[in-house]
């Protein structure tokens, strides 16, 4: 079955005049579209072209294909506040704040560059760097849109996949505050992000050294440096998540995680930790590393599936080989033991171990193939033939 993945190209780029103007136009169309679309409750973008096309003929010499893609951003921006609202969530008056430009209409890709539309039969052209035209050779692709803001240009490409039916076994993802664990019956593969984990210490560090009594000067700086962990710590999980990827991809494996959205409710104030164990805790970007996969998967054609917490409940506590509550113990903090068994097992092991076994009876009950049950006492499964250490560069070796 063919379906169609879709990811974002970007890359940092300076305006020129004519481009500062035109996005500066299209924010402006934009916060007028928003007006009206609040002035009478119109959030579809049917009755909002409707209600604010005549509006924007005052903006002349901007090309038509931004004024119908301003009214298409309004309508989305005030769609998501009322899908806000209904959940019982505040919202703001919406408005854009920065210059903006966003089109699926009038341009090309051409000569190794963007070019689109300014008005007055002119064109601008934007150079594409050698990342974006590698990626852009790729047959089979097509440029569905872009988006220009101050200093970025994003292209949203798609293509045509074949995902994967028949798949050989499930690769279980077990995220963790310091390493990440992926691998089945087959093979085990752990990946070392604490290098995260120290940038967003050092970066809480610098933001408390500030001192200066000015919440503007501090709100800056906080943000200057949140952005520059943010970048810092994708970059870690750019190389986990493309290996994990191309790991399925080659052994034909679906990818399967544990639904952890709830987690952060064990670390807010007043739950008996320290503030240095929240903010560490709180700064974990354990869905930043999922969002990866899941789109470099799609791109690739390898099937995601998120299990329920009803479902990986006890995957870090019952033994994988026979169904046994395991026990901890205070000498050995990351092995577990099990009784019957008469072994130590690794903790992150046993948790990745049944993620891909319950992960496996969910894709066969998807696909309508039934599929073996849960582990239990007297069902056990194999053991791990390899173990691999990919903490470093993301060669793989084996220990």
């Amino acid at each position: 079955m063919n379906m169609l993945a879709r990811k974002s190209l970007k890359q940092r780029f300076v305006p020129t005049s004519s481009l500062v103007r035109l996005m500066g136009s299209f924010r402006l169309m934009c916060n007028d579209a928003i007006r009206i679309g609040l002035a009478t409750n119109a959030s579809s973008l049917k009755r909002l072209s409707k209600l604010t096309y005549g509006e924007l003929s005052r903006y002349d010499g901007v090309p038509s294909y931004y004024k119908l893609c301003a009214i298409s951003k309004a309508a989305g921006i005030l769609a998501a506040r009322k899908k806000s609202i209904k959940r019982g969530f505040p919202t703001k008056t919406p408005y854009l704040s920065r210059p903006l430009l966003v089109s699926c209409y009038g341009f090309k890709v051409e000569g190794g560059a963007l070019l689109m539309p300014l008005g007055d039969r002119q064109f601008g052209r934007i150079a594409l760097n050698a990342y974006t035209l590698a990626v852009l050779s790729e047959p089979g692709l097509e440029v569905r849109s872009f988006t220009l803001s101050e200093r970025s240009l994003s292209l949203c490409v798609a293509k045509e996949v074949e995902e994967m039916e028949q798949a050989e076994g499930v690769l279980g993802v077990d995220r963790n505050l310091r390493n990440v664990t992926s691998g089945n019956a087959e093979q085990v593969v752990y990946y070392d992000v604490s290098k995260a984990v120290e940038i967003a210490d050092n970066t809480r560090s610098i933001i408390r050294s500030f001192k200066r009594n000015d919440v503007r000067v501090r709100r800056r700086l906080a943000g200057k440096y949140g952005r520059r962990r943010q970048e810092r710590v994708r970059q870690i999980l750019n190389r986990v998540s493309k290996n994990i990827v191309a790991f399925a991809k080659v052994r034909r494996q679906v990818i399967a995680f544990e639904d952890i959205r709830g987690i952060r409710k064990l670390y807010q104030r007043g739950n008996g930790q320290g503030p240095s164990l929240r903010g560490r805790m709180n700064s974990w970007s354990f869905s930043e590393l999922k969002r990866q996969v899941e789109y470099k998967a799609a791109w690739e054609g390898v099937p995601v599936i998120t299990l329920t917490a009803k479902e990986t409940r006890g995957t870090s506590m019952s033994c994988y080989r026979c169904g046994e509550r395991l026990q901890d113990s205070r000498e050995r903090p990351r092995e577990l033991w099990c009784q019957r068994c008469g072994r130590w097992e690794d903790r992150d092991l046993v948790a990745v171990m049944n993620i891909s076994h319950r992960g496996w009876v969910r894709f066969a009950q998807s696909r309508g193939e039934g599929g073996a049950g849960e582990a239990v006492r007297g069902n056990p499964t194999r053991t791990v033939i390899l173990r691999v250490d990919a903490s470093k560069s993301g060669r793989l070796t084996e220990t």
